[in-house]
């Protein structure tokens, strides 16, 4: 009669449990070359490219990718933005009780998230066609690129309310675009070493 490990109990003529491999003596003698059991070569995988695109090999994200992920960052990113602007517009109106308070807060909060979300994803989206088309026209992408898309897209967003307003969005998307360029550069530069 066999009996567990705790000494209790019969179990009649249930089979011991098979050896299992330890994992940390893989080699010639132990016939495994996978501590999961696998028998496959792992030095055979290394000869192929771990990219299932050969476009992913660049280190580059594809221009979909980067159109959909900027889209959706300055989404969310205006959301908030707006979302706290319209607490604050509500916050500053003087109403009587807690619920009427409440009320203006929320009306707020409603009319300035979605009015920012939609006009920094409309932003980010027309930016990112504008640079794909010109990295495409000029075979390169560089800081000229970013900062002509840029002064391009502030400008294109505000055409439709004026000369001034023109020109304020070109500015603006210019100035955006050199300090995010600059910052980049000095995060690569200064930080980006240090990590490793």
């Amino acid at each position: 009669m066999a009996r567990d490990s705790l000494g209790s109990g019969d179990f009649g003529s249930v089979p011991a449990p098979p050896m299992l491999a330890n994992p940390y003596d893989l080699g010639a003698s132990s016939g495994l070359i996978s501590p999961y059991g696998l028998n496959i070569d792992p030095s055979v995988l290394k000869d192929e490219s771990e990219f299932i695109f050969p476009t992913d090999s660049t280190g580059k994200r594809p221009w979909g990718e980067r159109l959909l992920w900027s889209t959706g960052s300055c989404y969310m990113a205006g959301l908030g933005i707006g979302s706290l602007w319209g607490v604050g517009e509500g916050l500053a109106r003087p109403q009587g009780s807690g619920k009427l308070r409440m009320n203006s807060i929320l009306n707020s909060l409603t009319r300035r998230g979605p009015f920012l979300a939609n006009n920094f994803a409309v932003v980010a989206l027309m930016y990112r066609l504008m640079d794909s088309a010109v990295v495409k026209a000029r075979g390169t992408d560089d800081s000229i690129n970013k900062v002509a898309c840029a002064v391009a897209t502030g400008a294109l967003f505000k055409s439709t309310a004026g000369k001034r307003a023109v020109l304020i969005g070109g500015g603006l998307g210019a100035a955006i675009s050199l300090s995010s360029i600059i910052m980049a550069k000095a995060m690569t530069e200064n930080w980006l070493p240090w990590m490793y």
